[in-house]
């Protein structure tokens, strides 16, 4: 886990992003989280969310927990961290200046007490699991060697070096 970020790597289809991405808008929901998702250029998904006021409490302004769900090399790539929401970005970045030494710490704090960025990440893995059951599973080429998914067309494998045989 980085400073203020958690993320996982999903060896599964992009084609699985937006049936997971709405499973978790709608598990946050029922939580009573105010979430709101926005489609990526990239064909991924963007979702922030916020709780009821515990940060804005804090802060007098909207800041949340966001969360990207992309594509990555044919796979899942899933990033839960602090950021700035909705219409207050400006204001926040101002006010950080001058005060960032106190105000990510207790926001990130805030997070982490709650686990929601683990939350979110187990929710994103268990729509993964429910939808990928639904799916036609794509074989990806493996090295006979040590099982490294290799890309398709690789002589020899990135991680072990030994020759792939086609």
């Amino acid at each position: 886990m980085g400073v203020f970020k958690t993320s996982r790597l999903f060896y599964s289809s992009p084609a699985l992003i937006d049936p997971v991405a709405s499973d978790v808008v709608a598990a946050l929901k029922t939580e009573d989280y105010e979430v709101v998702s926005q489609t990526l250029l990239t064909g991924g998904i963007d979702i922030s969310i916020t709780k009821g006021g515990t940060f804005t409490a804090i802060l007098g302004m909207k800041t949340a927990l966001k969360v990207k769900i992309v594509p990555q090399e044919g796979r899942i790539f899933a990033e839960a961290g602090v950021g700035l929401f909705g219409q207050q970005a400006i204001p926040t970045v101002i006010s950080m200046f001058f005060l960032w030494p106190v105000l990510i710490p207790q926001i990130w704090g805030l997070v982490q007490q709650s686990n929601l960025d683990d939350h979110v990440i187990e929710l994103i893995e268990q729509g993964i699991a429910r939808h990928e059951s639904k799916i036609e599973k794509v074989t990806l080429p493996t090295c006979a060697s040590c099982g490294t998914v290799v890309k398709a067309g690789a002589k020899f494998c990135n991680s072990c070096g030994v020759q792939i045989q086609c």
